[in-house]
């Protein structure tokens, strides 16, 4: 066989080669999607592909959503309730801002006062400010609107988990705590 024969064979070869790997990439790149797409709607992992934005944007700028995920239970601590008693707030996306808010009821007999809350924090990191809507000083039956706002930016992404102390105290000083939780995986 000639050289240019044994090149034209080489060359062809090669491009045959070339083909094959062109077709059997492409199938992997739209079995992967596949794949993908199947395990999202078998998951349902990814059935909230959108939020919903308040209109309001946070001191840093970022869209304020519409809490997401679930809430449940209430806490109790010397007749006084908080609704819900946690947030599973799921995947929530970053640069966004959402803000868990619980309704604290004086369900006893006497005024209390809330506290100062503050966050545990048990994975993660960094919970906004809180915000009391309503008066810190609760007569029987009297109810107030905490809140407190989480955002997170990219490196802060992941697993976030946080027990809340809100501090109550009696018109005879004793004092209660009201243990409330916060779960949410930031991700982009």
């Amino acid at each position: 066989m000639s050289n240019t024969n044994t090149r034209m064979t080489e060359h062809r070869r090669g491009h045959r080669r070339n083909q094959i790997f062109a077709v059997l990439a492409a199938i992997a790149v739209v079995g992967g999607a596949a794949v993908a797409i199947a395990g999202i709607a078998s998951s349902g992992s990814a059935t909230k592909t959108s939020y919903v934005r308040t209109g309001e944007t946070n001191a840093m700028g970022m869209p304020v959503i519409e809490t997401p995920g679930t809430s449940s239970g209430e806490a109790t601590a010397a007749g006084v309730r908080a609704t819900p008693a946690s947030f599973a707030l799921g995947r929530v996306p970053l640069k966004m801002a959402v803000r868990p808010t619980w309704t604290i009821q004086n369900t006893g007999a006497d005024t209390v006062t809330i506290g100062d809350p503050h966050a545990q924090i048990n994975l993660g990191c960094c919970p906004g400010a809180f915000s009391l809507k309503g008066s810190s000083t609760l007569a029987p039956g009297a109810k107030a609107d905490l809140t407190f706002e989480l955002s997170m930016h990219p490196g802060m992404d992941g697993m976030h988990d946080m027990t809340v102390h809100v501090p109550i105290k009696h018109e005879d000083g004793s004092t209660a705590t009201l243990n409330l939780g916060v779960t949410g995986n930031f991700l982009d």
